[in-house]
């Protein structure tokens, strides 16, 4: 039974792009797929790589510099909220001509955000974006361009 290849989260021509076709079906059916593809659907890379947007393999990234990234940004991102906790204690320096400015506005957000209930917005809107993000990967299917344009530039910013 012959059946046509999903896009996986690619374009339209994903399918087509993997599942090149042939006259030999080869070994566990990889002849039908294009160099470096196999199994179910041509969907799966050879060795050390990983598919994306649906039609390339690409190369898996070293070990080191998979954990380096995020632990780098981690640290950044906690000395960072660490410096702006400690200004933000310094009750005194709220009258300093240029730091007191983005004090006094950071008191007003902080009393905003508590009076809005921000955080309960903010854990919606980032359990949205997950299940949002994930669907084309784990159902197979392409959701219309309206609801995941915007997706786009905040998974490039995060990824």
């Amino acid at each position: 039974v012959l059946t046509k290849c999903g896009t996986f989260g690619g374009d339209d021509d994903a399918g087509l792009k993997r599942c090149v076709g042939g006259t030999s079906s080869g070994t566990d059916g990889s002849g039908y797929c294009a160099p470096g593809l196999h199994g179910p659907e041509c969907q799966l890379c050879r060795g050390n790589q990983y598919l994306v947007d649906g039609e390339e393999c690409v190369d898996c990234p070293a070990q080191g510099r998979k954990l380096l990234d995020p632990l780098l940004l981690g640290l950044g991102f906690c000395v960072a909220v660490g410096v702006a906790a400690y200004l933000y204690k310094k009750r005194s320096w709220r009258e300093r001509r240029y730091i007191g400015p983005p004090l006094r506005l950071a008191d007003r957000m902080v009393t905003l955000h508590s009076l809005l209930g921000m955080q309960a917005k903010f854990k919606l809107l980032l359990s949205f974006y997950q299940v949002v993000v994930v669907i084309p990967t784990i159902y197979g299917v392409a959701l219309p361009e309206k609801y995941t344009e915007w997706l786009h530039g905040i998974t490039e910013v995060i990824s």
